[in-house]
């Protein structure tokens, strides 16, 4: 995420870039001109914002749920009802949702395990398995 300092900053360099004002006819008096080196600090500070952008925007965390749930999918024509998953996986989705202000759906199964929905699905954390488990998809029997 792009942090308030940066992006004030870049405001400032960005604000070297208007004009220096009008005269009466609306004529500019003066054009303001930039050195080479405050271009390139330009330049850094929009690459580094550019980045931050695409890593806040990351999937990873929820590619492999993902693909089993399109896998499910396409061979029974709807998204799973149900995901055992770990506790590693449970908490990258978890952050995934936090990371990306996504609303929370947590609860609770039958048996007290503690759920999180991701799309259409449940996942259900099992911390008894390995911590980067993740089950098949299977529907409320």
């Amino acid at each position: 995420m792009i942090d308030r300092r940066e992006l004030l900053t870049l405001g400032g360099f960005l604000g070297g870039l208007t004009g220096g004002g009008s005269n009466a006819d609306g004529a500019a008096v003066a054009t303001a001109e930039i050195s080479d080196r405050s271009a390139q600090d330009i330049v850094i500070a929009l690459k580094a914002i550019t980045t931050a952008m695409y890593a806040t925007q990351s999937f990873d965390a929820v590619t492999p749920i993902r693909t089993r749930q399109i896998d499910y999918l396409k061979a029974n024509s709807k998204f799973p009802d149900f995901i055992d998953v770990g506790v590693d996986v449970w908490m990258a989705v978890y952050d995934w949702h936090i990371r990306l202000q996504q609303p929370l759906v947590l609860g609770r199964d039958g048996s007290g395990r503690y759920t999180i929905a991701l799309a259409f699905t449940q996942l259900v954390m099992r911390p008894e398995t390995t911590p980067n488990f993740i089950s098949p998809p299977y529907d409320a029997r």
